[in-house]
């Protein structure tokens, strides 16, 4: 018994020091500085605006209610709501410090309270590295382990955010070397894995820059072969590459059983014009791996050489799965333009020599025709040719173009070359059907790219078979009965005087009136539409439902602002039954003042304009077009926004869900002299 005391009484002495070197773990608060580096990233809103998700916030994003803070706040103010926004994140790491008696500096918990604000406490687990290694004790991991935990966090849904990689490297350095002001992302740059189908755990891995990237990581796909990770230019990663900036890749897969695998390793080169730089290197390598092309006696390949129709047809209906074809007279090539007739590949008497060259919109044509696939209407992916089986070849990526600033081009007229008719061959041969349902793929492909379904941007549920266009009168009916639609059109100064009480009398319901415009140049001057007062009078007295639209060149938050505050200005409190639009647009000119806008800025201008018409009482909206809407908008950030649609086809093609479908810049309406543009709103305001 007395042991037993004296055992009790040495413990008790000796609790005070395990409590201060073993069983206490420090607590803390988010420092100033931490606080500040958090604070660069929020932008400031002196008054209440809605978010994404239709919450009222304001200062550096703090929740609050509609009608709080009627005279706004300072950035002071900011700042100390932003510091109680972060209790719960403070909360949740000292939780885990305490939970696993990990023991971390100041700088280390700013470091995972920033982490912590923006991507919620979800990491706190063991299943995730970072957490794992922090459990584990951070020491026994090495810089690039613990950049690549912490840097991994940087999507929105499964795409990449250039931003928030840069934030999370900076986070990252503060954590390993306590610096708040740090040079993380001139020393770490990453590789972007897009799976393409498949699967792996980490999308995105980070490479100190200088070094090699090593072995690639692996990815699964079930009933696929993985090939091996493709630049956007159709260059091969092969891992030996040095670490500079940041790259972008995506699986290439091949079908298991379908012959189509290729053991690369043993292919030689054969061509001294040919290197593995050159963008077109794969497709050639694959082509004459499996004996399908070949080159010159002199060992060239003359990849910028011109094709000739025998060529290009048998190379395509081959390729499309047509057997050999036997000549039909002296010519070789006779039985493959024989068939290429059959399938109405050329216009019937049309004469084809199939030793003259070949121009790409006749390759295109070919193609789509010995592919099987049905023409599709709409606009064209290209600003130099407008031509159905263009649009078709590029929604199944066979087609691409050449990306010249904002605009994709074609050049229909120019002779293919043997590099090029390569790039064709090869993706008809791994054509496997129409590209999967994006709701069950997780993918939306348009043109030549894949983007993510962003799961929480509301679908489109209209059936596009519904869909009946008188084109006599250009109007567009949808007939289904669960839903009530109305006939719309949109105008601005290019329509001149217009006899609204003719158009009221032609079946018009409502009217989309621009209010004014924003100059693309380098003064980006606002401007009222010179019509936009009569046209609004005009349509209101013959009864039309009426709204407007803003075409916006803004460049940041500001001048959006200022184009909100034009707007309101203008509308001077008039009662609209339809929305206040936010139209923004790319231009073709290579001196606009957009070009090279981000989707973060662009996406932060809509939302400010719309927030402040929204709070003004009016109905925000948006109007975007698909290369817009999939390349251009942070759409999972606009949700709360209706959205006005614009694709010029008989039925339409858009995955997202969207109010006004403006379906035609060709309409011709009694009262107005030139076309206009044509409009059906579902569920009508």
């Amino acid at each position: 018994m007395k042991k037993l005391l004296s055992l009790a009484l040495c413990f008790c002495m000796l609790l005070p020091l395990l409590s201060g070197d073993v069983l206490a773990v420090q607590t803390y608060r988010i420092s100033d500085m931490g606080l500040s580096m958090i604070q660069e990233y929020e932008e400031y809103h002196q008054y209440p605006y809605k978010d994404s998700n239709g919450d009222w916030r304001v200062g550096y994003g703090t929740k609050c209610g509609r009608n709080d803070y009627p005279a706004g706040i300072s950035t002071a103010m900011a700042r100390e709501l932003l510091r109680q926004d972060l209790g719960s994140a403070e909360k949740a790491v000292n939780n885990l410090l305490t939970k696993h008696s990990i023991r971390l500096s100041q700088t280390q918990f700013d470091a995972l309270v920033s982490l912590t604000y923006k991507v919620g406490s979800q990491w706190i687990d063991p299943e995730y590295r970072l957490c794992a290694y922090l459990i584990n004790g951070i020491s026994e991991y090495s810089e690039c382990e613990v950049v690549n935990a912490i840097a991994t966090w940087c999507h929105k849904g499964t795409a990449l955010v250039d931003e928030l990689a840069q934030r999370r490297l900076r986070e990252a350095f503060l954590f390993l070397y306590g610096k708040y002001t740090n040079n993380a992302s001139e020393k770490y740059t990453y590789i972007h894995f897009n799976t393409n189908g498949g699967a792996m755990d980490h999308s995105t891995v980070f490479y100190p820059i200088g070094s090699s990237y090593g072995e690639l990581p692996g990815v699964k796909r079930t009933g696929r072969t993985f090939e091996g990770w493709y630049t956007a230019e159709g260059v091969l990663l092969a891992g030996a590459e040095i670490a500079r900036t940041p790259v972008h890749v995506t699986a290439r897969w091949a079908e298991n059983g379908t012959g189509t695998e290729v053991d690369y390793s043993k292919w030689v080169n054969p061509y001294k014009d040919v290197k593995k730089t050159d963008w077109f290197y794969t497709y050639v390598r694959e082509l004459s791996a499996k004996n399908v092309v070949s080159g010159y006696p002199d060992g060239t390949f003359c990849a910028a050489n011109s094709l000739k129709t025998g060529e290009a047809l048998k190379l395509i209906l081959r390729s499309a799965g047509y057997d050999e074809q036997t000549p039909v007279d002296r010519h070789w090539a006779s039985g493959y333009v024989l068939l290429a007739k059959q399938l109405g590949c050329f216009k019937a008497g049309e004469t084809v020599d199939p030793e003259e060259p070949i121009t790409r919109l006749q390759v295109a044509r070919i193609t789509a025709r010995a592919m099987g696939l049905a023409e599709r209407e709409g606009q064209s992916p290209f600003a130099d040719a407008d031509d159905p089986s263009l649009r078709t070849l590029c929604e199944e990526g066979i087609l691409e173009g050449s990306v010249v600033g904002n605009e994709r081009f074609y050049y229909p007229d120019s002779s293919i070359t043997r590099a090029e008719i390569c790039a064709v061959v090869s993706r008809v041969s791994g054509w496997t059907g129409p590209k999967d349902d994006p709701a069950e793929s997780g993918l939306i492909t348009y043109l030549d790219k894949t983007y993510p379904v962003l799961t929480v941007v509301p679908t489109c549920g209209y059936d596009r078979t519904l869909f009946v266009l008188d084109e006599n009168s250009m109007v567009m009916y949808y007939n289904d009965a669960a839903y009530t639609t109305a006939l719309g059109i949109d105008v601005s100064s290019h329509q001149g005087e217009i006899d609204w009480e003719m158009v009221a009398d032609a079946g018009i319901e409502f009217v989309m009136i621009r209010l004014g415009f924003r100059g693309y140049g380098k003064e980006g001057t606002l401007n009222e539409d010179k019509y936009f007062r009569q046209n609004l009078q005009g349509a209101m007295a013959a009864g039309l439902k009426v709204g407007v639209y803003f075409f916006s060149q803004a460049i940041n938050t500001a001048e959006a602002e200022e184009e909100a505050a034009f707007v309101l200005q203008h509308l001077a409190g008039v009662k609209l039954d339809y929305p206040v639009v936010y139209d923004w647009e790319p231009v073709s000119d290579k001196s606009a003042r957009t070009n090279g806008l981000g989707a973060e800025v662009l996406t932060d201008c809509a939302i400010t304009f719309c927030d402040a018409v929204s709070y003004a009482g009016y109905t925000p909206m948006i109007y975007y077009n698909q290369p817009v809407a999939y390349t251009r908008y942070d759409l999972s950030r606009l949700t709360v926004y209706d959205v006005w649609y614009a694709q010029y086809a008989k039925q339409p093609s858009m995955y997202y869900d969207y109010r006004i479908w403006q379906y035609t810049d060709s309409g011709t309406i009694p009262g107005i002299k030139t076309k206009v543009d044509m409009n059906i709103a579902f569920r009508p305001y």
